[in-house]
């Protein structure tokens, strides 16, 4: 275990939440591999890492994995209890829990969907989608740019990709959001979140159902119709992970682009010389997305398991640990970004660890970047005197998934 003095690092707590970058500084120059409070306290601990090197060995090797029960015949490392049953199916179904075979075969199927001409068809459609968001807006003069504008947008985007009814939306945000309350690292939820988690995935699970027996009846041009031909094709896919597959792209699919949007928002209303900069060069806007991303990324720490003992900086880390990669502590890891606490629209191309690294590369992040490209585009071009309403930020209760709740915004 690690030998600092500093103590022990619980990112879960909602301090570090409203100020993670005070305390990655910290324990990057302190104790940058740290064993810390894990978010299951029955792990005994997690080992956090914070530079931009370590994180990208971890991200980037195959001695370090997703599946727990490869190193873990406890039962501990799933982050579902058994007793929640259709819960706990689903999330071990879900693409980025799984590691070669599994992975590289769900992964090669749902690729084609995601690919750099897919992102170029619909492109016009997710600008249309900006601009009729704003249409409903405009005339009150503000709005909460999370609930009206950055929420709808990437739920109306994978909804058009699976061919499901985007008006469900209140449904698939009140599903996704329980599911992510009670699957993404953080302190053990109470029994209360597990149940909600578990009435919500039978909610998903019975409307992915009649989706499925209707495309396998009626194809269509949609995601959900190729991964029922490749059920029935060539059996490469069961009908558990083809649900598995559906709800995860409804739920963190959406998630990560809510936040790079509201938080890209953030960041520009907060520093206006770069916003300005951005407005008088719009060319520039490719190079904002990357920035913003490594800024203040929208999600800022993944896990891994080690699948063998292995040496990192100095600290032996055994098969079987549990390891927390800090993604935004790495991405303002002056080793690696010349004035990293600075948003910079012109720096020297570095690559960024906001989507991750490696097999487990963020699928999405071709569409989300042309999402948030587009939506700060129609943004800052609709709304010229978009400002705060208010500066302090309430922050929804989750490091992995970081953004604002809500984010009042006035344009009058």
């Amino acid at each position: 275990m690690s030998t600092s003095t500093i103590e022990r690092l619980n990112p879960f707590i909602p301090e570090v939440i409203a100020d993670p970058y005070t305390v990655y500084r910290r324990y990057r120059e302190q104790d940058p591999i740290h064993w810390g409070i894990s978010s299951n306290p029955r792990l005994g601990g997690t080992w956090y890492l914070f530079g931009y090197e370590n994180v990208m060995q971890v991200l980037e090797s195959p001695k370090f994995g997703r599946e727990a029960a490869r190193v873990r015949n406890d039962g501990e490392g799933s982050p579902v209890p058994p007793a929640f049953k259709g819960f706990r199916s689903i999330v071990s179904n879900w693409m980025v829990f799984r590691d070669p075979p599994n992975h590289t075969r769900l992964r090669s199927l749902v690729n084609k969907v995601f690919s750099p001409k897919m992102v170029d068809n619909i492109r016009p459609a997710i600008f249309d989608l900006c601009h009729n968001l704003l249409d409903q807006v405009q005339i009150q003069g503000e709005m909460d740019l999370v609930d009206d504008f950055a929420f709808p947008l990437p739920v109306m985007v994978i909804a058009d990709l699976l061919g499901v009814d985007s008006s469900d939306r209140p449904l698939f945000r009140k599903w996704a959001l329980a599911l992510q309350h009670a699957s993404a690292s953080r302190l053990t939820p109470s029994p209360e979140v597990y149940e909600q988690a578990e009435e919500a995935t039978q909610g998903f699970i019975d409307y992915f159902q009649r989706a499925i027996a209707q495309r396998h009846a009626e194809p269509r041009q949609d995601l959900i119709t190729a991964l029922v031909r490749a059920r029935d094709e060539n059996d490469k896919l069961s009908d558990e992970e083809i649900l598995a597959t559906c709800i995860h792209l409804l739920t963190a699919g959406h998630e990560t682009t809510i936040n790079l949007i509201s938080k890209g928002i953030m960041a520009l209303l907060q520093n206006q010389d770069a916003l300005q900069l951005l407005r008088s060069h719009p060319e520039l806007m490719p190079n904002a997305v990357e920035e913003l991303i490594r800024y203040d990324g929208p999600v800022q720490m993944v896990t891994r398991w080690a699948y063998t003992d292995i040496e990192i900086g100095g600290q032996l880390i055994r098969r079987g640990d549990s390891v927390g990669l800090m993604l935004g502590s790495a991405n303002r890891d002056p080793e690696r970004f010349l004035n990293p606490d600075i948003l910079d629209f012109q720096r020297p191309e570095g690559k960024h660890c906001g989507f991750g690294s490696g097999i487990h590369f963020c699928l999405g992040s071709a569409l989300a970047r042309a999402e948030a490209a587009i939506a700060l585009n129609v943004l800052l071009n609709r709304l010229p005197k978009l400002r705060l309403v208010e500066e302090k930020i309430e922050w929804a209760d989750n490091i992995v998934f970081h953004g604002p709740k809500h984010l009042r915004v006035a344009f009058n």
